[in-house]
């Protein structure tokens, strides 16, 4: 009876401790860009030692990052970042990400995407640059990995302060591993946001187009209609049959 009782006492302190950073536990973000300045401050907030990694990490722009991040913060080149880390984040441009993430072992990690495999097309605007998306390429790069598909349809300055956008946001969330994304989940919810699960990483496509439909105001000169996504949950009506198939 004590050992079930001792059991019990154990799982509950890792539930409770669950989307918390464990003593040194390590997030290493791939890139030094606006995204990477937007997570990585957020990361170390919630108490993750955070190392971006770089192709040069001796850039006087990344040390300026570095001093920002705080908390202990460092830089280092892309593979001693990742094997340093359990989470590691894809903050690369998307030009960049498949030839960086080519040589690293990104097996056994939790890799949060905020990635789009997107270009500027022939009317000014953006198109999709793959015929999946970069959520699936990833993944297919790193099969080991487990890939959380998150924020890639959400602007840097809110990912760095939620309350810049005047109200709630969602990240919405697609990966193969359901106790990744459920990981995933608690970091985001306590870095201020609002989450959704939608399913696995091929969904990725549907979140990527969401970004074109996102950049619209601002590729259009209509930056006073920008906006961010905000997911309302319990509207299903009271009363269904069930999901009609597709006609």
């Amino acid at each position: 009876m004590r050992r079930l009782f001792m059991l019990l006492v154990a799982l509950a302190a890792v539930l409770a401790g669950a989307g918390h950073a464990r003593s040194g536990e390590t997030v290493a973000v791939l890139g030094t860009g606006r995204v990477a300045a937007a997570l990585g401050p957020q990361f170390a907030r919630l108490g993750f030692q955070v190392v971006y990694g770089s192709r040069d990490p001796t850039r006087p722009a990344v040390a300026e990052l570095v001093a920002a991040t705080g908390a202990g913060a460092s830089a280092a080149g892309l593979s001693e970042a990742v094997a340093r880390a359990r989470y590691v984040v894809v903050a690369l441009p998307w030009g960049a990400t498949e030839q960086a993430l080519a040589g690293l072992d990104l097996a056994g990690r939790i890799v949060i995407d905020p990635t789009n495999a997107l270009r500027v097309g022939p009317e000014g605007l953006m198109e999709m640059a793959v015929e999946t998306s970069a959520g699936e390429r990833i993944q297919a790069l790193a099969p080991g990995a487990r890939v959380v598909k998150a924020f890639n349809a959400v602007g840097a300055h809110v990912m760095a302060d939620p309350t810049a956008a005047g109200g709630a946001v969602t990240i919405p969330l697609v990966g193969n591993d359901p106790a990744a994304k459920a990981e995933v989940a608690r970091l985001v919810e306590r870095m201020g946001f609002e989450t959704l699960d939608l399913g696995p990483i091929r969904h990725a496509r549907a979140l990527e187009a969401m970004t074109l439909l996102y950049m619209v105001p601002y590729m259009s000169g209509r930056r006073d209609e920008a906006f961010e996504y905000h997911l309302r949950r319990g509207t299903a009506p009271r009363q269904t049959q069930g999901l009609r198939p597709a006609q």
